[in-house]
């Protein structure tokens, strides 16, 4: 097929696209050698997470996050103390990290998670952390923290976080009665 007729011509594209790369394969493989541990060591090449970039560093929460049937809190002990992905200062691994540890009740990260959505107003940010909460059942946490919050967060968040939230506050009412 000739460019022209690729590009101006209605359809799929004649080849199907790939993005893997061999950085990203040994970031999940990463992941997947944590979860085979269990949390009683560290994989052999578990330094190569230091010279990772941002976005490998999320593919590896990300592994995390698709496998987390296989998650224990002795693996994100394990990771943490690797990596201390719970002081993390990158936004897009806390996005995930947090999340990941609240649904496991690995309660390191709920002080740092709170500071993060006490200091961040993106959506993107706040939703994955507030879904977390309410996902593991800590309703009160995140009625709190958005109470404390929701003067801070741009009035388009205070309506998703509240109606996301929504349930908490309709069981707290039920309780009140």
């Amino acid at each position: 097929m000739h460019y022209e007729e690729w590009v101006t011509q209605p359809g799929l594209p004649p080849v199907t696209l790939d993005f893997t790369t061999v950085q990203l394969n040994e970031s999940s493989s990463l992941a997947d050698d944590y979860i085979f541990l269990g949390g009683a060591s560290s994989p052999a090449n578990y330094t190569d997470f230091y010279d990772y970039y941002s976005s490998l560093k999320v593919v590896f929460v990300e592994r995390l996050i698709t496998r987390i049937a296989d998650v224990t809190i002795p693996i994100l002990e394990k990771i943490d103390v690797d990596y201390t992905l719970t002081g993390t200062v990158d936004p897009e691994v806390k996005q995930r990290w947090f999340p990941l540890g609240i649904r496991w009740g690995y309660e390191p990260v709920l002080d740092p998670a709170h500071t993060f959505i006490s200091s961040m107003g993106r959506l993107k940010y706040l939703t994955p952390v507030y879904q977390a909460l309410l996902d593991a059942d800590r309703c009160d946490l995140a009625t709190q923290w958005f109470d404390e919050n929701k003067d801070f967060y741009h009035p388009m968040a205070v309506a998703k976080i509240q109606k996301l939230i929504a349930p908490c506050a309709q069981e707290s009412d039920l309780f009140m009665q």
